[in-house]
């Protein structure tokens, strides 16, 4: 069936939404395309582009409720001593793979599997996709009129896109490359930067067209979990080409809230063990805390000398000794019914983690320079993302590249990415993106004597003398690999009785690894090529060409067999090794 819609979710560590439009003569402009997203929620009693990622789930495991609702029910639960058995998640995204020896990750003090986390994601997804699905359906359009599309920040690898789609598919999103696509978070919101117009930090100058011939600028997605930097450039047929390495971290606002507890919070309670006691016995009343930390910290600026006056709960009023409550007053002049955070505090908060930001634009703007050739000229940096907001991000910024770069933000910075995927997935507008890693497969080739060691000589039954363990590379870290572009390499069965090819997927930093045991070599996956249509020709005729791309946001293999050009099954299966 035809897709007469475009439905794009951004799903983001601390909020998430969905948007959509009509495919019709009109909205080829992108300048004039209509984009619809929601901003009622419930359980949120103002209006916003994005939902809490959260979730409420019951003493039978059974979802309860989503988004502001979650919390706002868990609060209810609290206050009236009825949460025991429920659980109260957030933050879930970031431990979608293990970071963690043990296979969890540090989620809001507590820990979560990446099994578990899917499924949460699993969940999370499903409500989002009903929602959409239920308002598209109002205005005349069916669930398979639509075609789909799913953020993912920059930084993850290629298992976390495998681990996102899967979890989509569970929620109910189609089963179907051509129906559901992943986008780069960072690339999404370059979209909607091209169409919306950008300016500079201090709203001085007008706007700069970055659909122009040979524009470049710098793209920091800068949301609640990750940082997400690249950088692009607008070709003479007004596309994107990605000229820098995608580079990013676990820097986003999530963390400076973490800063917050750790280094305030933590200090009026008295102790780590205070705060730990609120977080068992309060976890509602430090949700309040949270929230209105978050709410003052967007406004604050790198010259602010006025404090932060956050409204102590009655709940953790209680819950301190009276060595915590007179230690309390001491440390704020007397004052014990508010948590008061001084500009200096609200200053080292964020510098607690905006060094780690600024380093990666260092990096990734010394690459656009050299790039540049010794070209004169300002970079330019859109930044976006929920964090982008921040008034105390904007100025560090400026301030730090105000010799190399410009900032510039687009229009409602904080709904960049949501409303840049649904332009991505309207008509895509990528030429090339860089490749992040050296790519290639474990083969054995034609032994070398004196270049290739003994141990590694292998002889296959016909007699012929090969190298195993070699690296056939496909595409070379930093590569500029074009989104239609296929990377063709052939090989064939060693032995009679084979009916499939199986290939190791190895990543490497380096351009040329010779082989897939040289330092810095990751195993990340498989390639599987199935020969069972093919076992009645000789086995001099079971050559296959495998093609690869790496140019789109999730990698593509095709198998063809040389002898009859039939395209046979081929299949890529990454692992959390990478």
């Amino acid at each position: 069936m035809k897709q007469h819609i475009i439905a794009a979710i951004d799903f983001g560590t601390h909020g998430s939404g969905y948007g959509w439009t009509t495919v019709e003569d009109r909205h080829r402009d992108p300048k004039k395309r209509a984009v619809h997203f929601r901003t009622r929620w419930q359980g949120l009693s103002t209006t916003y582009p994005k939902n809490l990622t959260a979730l409420l789930i019951d003493r039978k495991g059974e979802l309860v409720a989503w988004g502001y609702e979650a919390r706002s029910k868990w609060v209810t639960k609290v206050a009236r001593g009825e949460a025991e058995g429920f659980e109260y998640h957030n933050g879930f995204k970031m431990s979608l793979a293990a970071a963690k020896s043990d296979g969890t990750e540090e989620i809001e003090g507590g820990r979560l599997t990446p099994e578990r986390s899917r499924h949460l994601v699993t969940l999370y997804l499903r409500e989002v996709y009903s929602a959409a699905v239920a308002e598209i359906e109002l205005s005349g359009f069916s669930h398979e009129e639509i075609r789909w599309c799913l953020t993912v920040p920059a930084i993850w690898n290629d298992y976390q896109k495998q681990l996102m789609r899967e979890a989509a598919v569970a929620a109910g999103l189609p089963d179907d490359e051509q129906r559901l696509q992943l986008v780069i978070e960072p690339e999404a919101a370059a979209y909607h930067a091209r169409v919306s117009g950008v300016r500079t930090v201090r709203a001085s100058g007008g706007r700069n067209n970055l659909m122009n011939k040979g524009s470049r600028f710098l793209v920091a997605d800068c949301g609640g979990g990750t940082i997400d930097i690249t950088a692009y450039r607008t070709d003479d047929r007004n596309r994107l080409e990605e000229i820098g390495r995608e580079c990013g971290g676990k820097y986003g606002s999530e963390y400076v809230n973490q800063a917050f507890l750790e280094r305030v919070l933590a200090k009026r309670l008295g102790s780590f063990e205070a705060l730990d006691r609120v977080r068992a016995e309060a976890p509602a009343a430090l949700l309040q805390v949270l929230g209105d930390w978050e709410k003052e910290k967007a406004h604050v600026e790198t010259a602010s000398t006025d404090d932060i006056y956050l409204q102590l709960p009655a709940a953790i009023d209680r819950l301190l000794t009276k060595e915590e409550y007179v230690s309390l007053g001491d440390q704020q002049g007397g004052i014990t019914d508010h948590i008061v955070v001084t500009a200096d505090e609200a200053r080292d908060i964020f510098e607690s983690v905006l060094p780690d930001v600024l380093a990666l634009v260092d990096k990734q703007l010394a690459e656009m320079k050299a790039q540049r050739r010794g070209a004169a000229g300002k970079e330019l940096i859109i930044l976006v993302g929920g964090f982008g907001s921040s008034t105390y991000l904007q100025e560090r910024m400026q301030e730090h590249v105000a010799d190399r770069a410009v900032v510039l933000v687009p229009p409602e910075p904080h709904v960049a990415v949501l409303l840049g995927a649904v332009h991505y997935t309207y008509d895509p507008q990528t030429k090339a993106r860089r490749a992040r890693y050296t790519y290639g497969c474990q083969t054995a080739m034609e032994f070398r004597p004196g270049i290739d060691p003994e141990e590694k000589k292998l002889v296959v039954p016909d007699g012929r003398v090969r190298c195993n363990d070699r690296y056939s590379v496909f595409v070379s870290a930093g590569q500029s690999v074009p989104v239609d572009d296929e990377v063709a390499r052939s090989f064939s069965p060693l032995y009679e009785n084979q009916k499939s090819l199986v290939f190791d997927l190895y990543t490497s930093p380096e351009k040329s690894p010779r082989y897939v045991t040289d330092s810095g070599c990751t195993k990340v996956g498989t390639v599987e090529v199935d020969l069972s249509e093919v076992m009645d020709l000789p086995l001099a005729r079971r050559s296959v060409t495998l093609s690869m791309m790496f140019g789109e946001v999730q990698i593509r293999v095709v198998a063809r067999v040389k002898a009859t050009g039939r395209t046979t099954a081929a299949h890529v299966r990454f692992s959390a090794a990478g």
